[in-house]
């Protein structure tokens, strides 16, 4: 390797051979990205074949469990959907087990309505 002073910069020459070397692991890189390229491609094709199939599944487990209706009726009947499907909520009694004991909970009486607070003994 030759070395030229200009200035800060030193400038060096090649090392013999490299420019071919430097081309032919150029070439290797590229067919190696092709062949990387058909292997994503190959995976995504899966991916997206298995995404399909649970789709499919899925769509026919809930086709068939819609299709009863003591499921649906029983899940329209929730006390959780009252808010929801603008039925007043039922009254609940509350349960609070604490360090694996069941503690008493009573509720204390607030000014607005829309805040509950419970005391848990």
């Amino acid at each position: 390797m030759k070395a030229e002073r200009h200035g800060l910069f030193t400038e060096l020459e090649p090392p013999p051979g490299g420019a071919e070397r430097f081309g032919r692991r150029l070439d290797e890189t590229a067919s190696s990205r092709h062949v990387a390229r058909w292997g994503v491609l190959v995976a995504a094709g899966a991916a997206c074949a298995a995404a399909i199939l649970v789709v499919i599944v899925v769509l026919r487990d809930s086709s068939s469990s819609l299709v009863d209706s003591q499921r649906t009726a029983s899940l329209y009947d929730a006390p959780e959907f009252d808010r929801l499907l603008g039925r007043s909520p039922q009254p609940v009694e509350l349960a609070v087990t604490l360090n694996e004991q069941t503690a008493s909970v009573v509720e204390i009486e607030t000014t607005n309505e829309k805040v509950r607070i419970y005391r848990i003994n």
